[in-house]
């Protein structure tokens, strides 16, 4: 049976659910000891199957109007985010659950958006922000961690709510940090998304890919460590890869393996196609390495010509080339201290999410509006991946 569940219930579905602690953020991954599946399905808004035609997700490098972030930890890094982001970026900060005011950042820019979150990994569990004829929408997945982290896997569609935009559910499990797109149609990600909707042919997710982001062609590599667990604890395209227009491409190589692998077939790939604009691509290359955790430049945020890059202590010659590689592509560079998120599975991109539109075209703060109902989904269950120790992969996967 299908029953509407409300939104302001979502906290309670979870057994053992974990309790936001902002000076003990949960990592991008399960962290077994702190949380527990609760067996149910994923819960969707009941909307519309698809956008409209017109509807596509833009690149990362065209206009932004807003980014959305999760004040679940990383104090000091998200409130240099927002600074960064309302300052040089000239967007909007949406800010769930996050302070009334921060330092340096002009209360015309900020919302503060009082919603339940589990994580800081708004790039993930975040909205898909999508471009029509007059004013954004949200594409809404189903998030990866939707059995251990209800309240993330809801923000999508009640953000959507609040700001008074149209919010449309796709029933593919899908995180943001593994989408990457061109402005000419091109829809870049790894075969994870395959695994983790493995009830599905590849030609289905394809499709669905298509039908709500507006793009004609998917391209899919190989992450680190495929097709077994993912290196660098998440699988995701950002964690090596970063378009900064449509045809220069940055790509972080390293020295071991399995990332070195995962880069040279990437950077062999981008050799052998021509961009979406007819050019062949410029491949830029920045140092990765892993001390523990996976280090990459590739996990930035551009916003209106501003890039945000992640900041390592101690790597001030690896920062200098980093910075040097985006100023290529002629972006302002604001480096961030990212030494704490960066342990437990991403940086910048992976805590922000865009909804584009040119600066000034959305309103910093509305009124809060009534949270919708959702529809709870019927699934078939399907094996879940096998939990190895690592913490990376602890995803229940579905049939839709």
């Amino acid at each position: 049976m299908k029953k509407l569940l409300s939104l302001l219930l979502l906290s309670t579905l979870a057994n053992g659910a974990f309790a936001l602690d902002l000076n003990k953020p949960l990592p991008n991954w399960i962290d077994q000891s702190r949380e527990k599946a609760d067996g149910r399905a994923p819960v969707m808004v009941n909307t519309k199957a698809a956008p409209p035609a017109g509807f596509h997700i833009p690149a990362e490098y065209e206009p932004v109007a807003a980014v959305a972030l999760g004040w679940a930890g990383y104090t000091p890094m998200l409130s240099s985010i927002v600074r960064a982001v309302t300052g040089p970026g000239n967007a909007l900060a949406w800010v769930v659950a996050g302070p009334s005011s921060i330092t340096g950042v002009p209360a015309n820019k900020y919302s503060r958006v009082n919603l339940p979150l589990d994580t800081v990994w708004m790039r993930d569990y975040g909205p898909f922000g999508v471009n029509g004829a007059n004013k954004p929408a949200i594409v809404d997945t189903i998030y990866r961690h939707y059995q251990y982290r209800r309240n993330d896997d809801a923000v999508p569609t009640a953000l959507a709510k609040i700001k008074g935009l149209e919010a449309f559910s796709m029933g593919l499990i899908l995180d943001g940090g593994n989408l990457m797109v061109d402005s000419k149609g091109n829809l870049f990600m790894t075969k994870r998304t395959y695994l983790w909707n493995s009830g599905k042919t590849q030609d289905q997710v394809d499709t669905m890919l298509k039908t709500y982001f507006g793009v004609k062609n998917i391209i899919a590599f190989d992450y680190a460590g495929y097709p077994g667990e993912p290196a660098d604890g998440t699988g995701h395209i950002d964690m090596f890869q970063k378009l900064l227009n449509d045809h220069t491409v940055l790509i972080s190589v390293a020295e071991t393996e399995p990332f070195k692998g995962a880069a040279e077939k990437a950077i062999a790939w981008y050799k052998s196609h021509k961009a979406g604009d007819g050019e062949p691509y410029k491949i830029i290359t920045v140092k990765g390495w892993e001390e523990g955790a996976w280090y990459t430049y590739t996990n930035s945020l551009i916003v209106n010509n501003t890039v945000i890059i992640p900041s390592y202590s101690g790597k001030p010659q690896e920062e200098a080339a980093a910075k040097a590689a985006y100023e290529q592509a002629g972006l302002n560079v604001v480096p961030v201290p990212s030494d704490d998120s960066i342990t437990a599975g991403g940086s910048i991109h992976c805590v922000t999410q865009t909804i584009p539109g040119a600066p000034g075209s959305l309103k910093a703060n509305e009124v809060f509006t009534p949270a919708p109902e959702f529809l709870e989904m019927d699934v078939t269950p399907v094996t879940p991946l096998p939990y190895r120790g690592n913490g990376s992969v602890t995803d229940q996967l579905f049939n839709f």
